[in-house]
């Protein structure tokens, strides 16, 4: 046994995970030293008070944020005019080879009733095409439109690493360039019980799970992917979420906006029509951007409705960022860490009897960062309000408007209005490639100016793969 390792342990009173070591086999033996020696004790007193943290919520003194609001609410919609009037700065950016995009794709499809990573979800209504494909091709089709493709840097977990890589060679990357495809894991987090003992998911074995989406920034700066992105020239980075499937993957708008700005973090939102939807807000606490959680707000301050008659606090996130790379080079070599926040959540465990238990209820607080606590520490913060339709539909459930029937229907809900407002009748069933067109006013224009389109039978299921 590693006698000083076994010495912090107790240290730290957390010797009990070394209480089977004596049934251990020498194989069994090393890997828990692996484990355990991953485990920063150090950051015990911080999970500690991440957890007691609960018990006496912030005192928060919120105020509404400034947003780029839509310029035109009814579809097929239009940006901020302040956003539209910097798109030639964000296509500049990407024909220069200055941004990358981030693919958050730590997740599995669990909740789908599907063994695997979420990204290889067959997801599309007519093709099947999964989720990864669908991206890939999002990608392809900037490269098409500015000469250069972003770098794609997929942040994956510790558990879907190699099958995540395996499905991107066995489909030869979906025509990217294998050496813009870059994979790297997030960092993983132990679990304490509610007498702060860690605990041991088996004899041998902590428990640990994924740190949270917030845990990019470190692995970003661990793995060498900013110091990748440095020598690539990348100034921003499009940091989006596998199971978003209308998300642009590198919106120009969006970039040139972030850019005139100077801003260091910016982000898009939708408005916010139920005061009870579940998402975080956009706003100000004590002057300061930020995004808090909708648990945070009283039902008077959620209802809350400004002289226009709308909610006040209705600027939801929906996760999509735009990151500087100084930024977070900086807040890596500064060891500037975000903070944690803790869950009260089912754990398994060994009981003191040597038995692998699975709870049906809460045992025990896991622990993870929230990319959106950059926000606060940007010098300057962008928020651009974008349509929910076109750009924010997440695959998270097994039924209802999330799951995988849901989003299929509001995919081609959406898609079919472009068809129906270019050629004026609607098909039974919609699917476009990601080649084609990024979104309803791009396929639009495109269809009034084809003239095969124009003797397509849309009495029929319509796939569109060229124009």
């Amino acid at each position: 046994m590693n006698e000083e390792l076994k010495a912090a342990f107790e240290a730290a009173s957390q010797g009990h995970v070394f209480k089977w070591w004596d049934e251990l086999g020498e194989r069994q033996r090393r890997r828990m030293t692996r484990q355990l020696e991953k485990i920063d004790l150090g950051r015990l007193a911080e999970m500690r008070a991440a957890k007691e943290a609960l018990k006496q919520p912030k005192q928060r003194n919120l105020s509404p944020a400034p947003a780029f609001a839509l310029s035109d609410e009814q579809f097929p919609y239009a940006l901020a005019n302040a956003a539209r009037a910097m798109v030639p700065q964000g296509e500049k950016e990407l024909r220069n080879g200055r941004v990358a995009v981030l693919l958050v794709a730590g997740g599995q499809g669990t909740r789908l009733g599907f063994d695997g990573p979420k990204g290889c979800y067959e997801v599309l209504p007519l093709s099947g095409m999964t989720l990864f494909e669908v991206f890939a091709r999002k990608l392809r089709r900037v490269g098409v439109e500015y000469g250069r493709t972003p770098p794609l840097y997929v942040m994956v977990g510790n558990h879907n690493e190699a099958a995540t890589r395996d499905f991107f060679e066995q489909h030869e990357f979906f025509g990217l360039n294998e050496d813009d495809v870059k994979f790297f894991a997030q960092g993983e987090m132990p679990a304490l019980d509610a007498d702060g003992k860690l605990v041991m998911e088996h004899k041998d074995a902590p428990f640990t799970g994924p740190d949270g989406h917030g845990g990019v920034v470190q692995a970003l700066h661990d793995k060498g992917m900013l110091a990748d992105m440095r020598e690539r020239g990348i100034r921003v980075i499009s940091y989006i979420q596998v199971d978003n499937l209308q998300v642009p993957v590198a919106d120009p708008a969006f970039i040139g906006l972030h850019l005139s700005e100077g801003a260091e973090v910016s982000l898009k939102v939708v408005r916010k029509e139920d005061p009870g939807e579940r998402v975080g807000i956009f706003c100000h606490d004590d002057g300061v951007p930020c995004i808090v959680e909708y648990t945070e707000f009283s039902d008077e301050q959620a209802n809350e409705r400004g002289d226009d008659g709308r909610l006040k606090y209705w600027q939801g996130s929906i996760a999509v960022h735009l990151l500087g790379v100084d930024f977070l080079m900086r807040l890596a070599e500064r060891g500037t860490d975000l903070p944690l926040h803790a869950a009260h959540k089912k754990v398994p465990y060994v009981d003191d009897q040597g038995n692998e238990i699975k709870p049906d209820e809460p045992n025990a607080w896991k622990f993870e960062r929230f990319v959106f606590d950059v926000i606060p520490m940007a010098s300057n913060v962008v928020c651009l309000e974008v349509p929910r339709e076109e750009q924010f539909l997440p695959l998270k459930n097994a039924d209802g408007p999330f799951g995988p029937e849901g989003v299929r229907q509001s995919y081609q809900d959406y898609w079919a209005k472009a068809v129906e407002q270019a050629l004026g009748k609607r098909p039974p069933q919609i699917e476009v490639d990601p080649l084609v067109a990024e979104n309803a006013r791009d396929l639009i224009e495109q269809l009034v100016n084809s003239q095969a389109a124009k003797s397509w039978d849309l009495a029929k299921p319509l796939h569109i793969t060229k124009l």
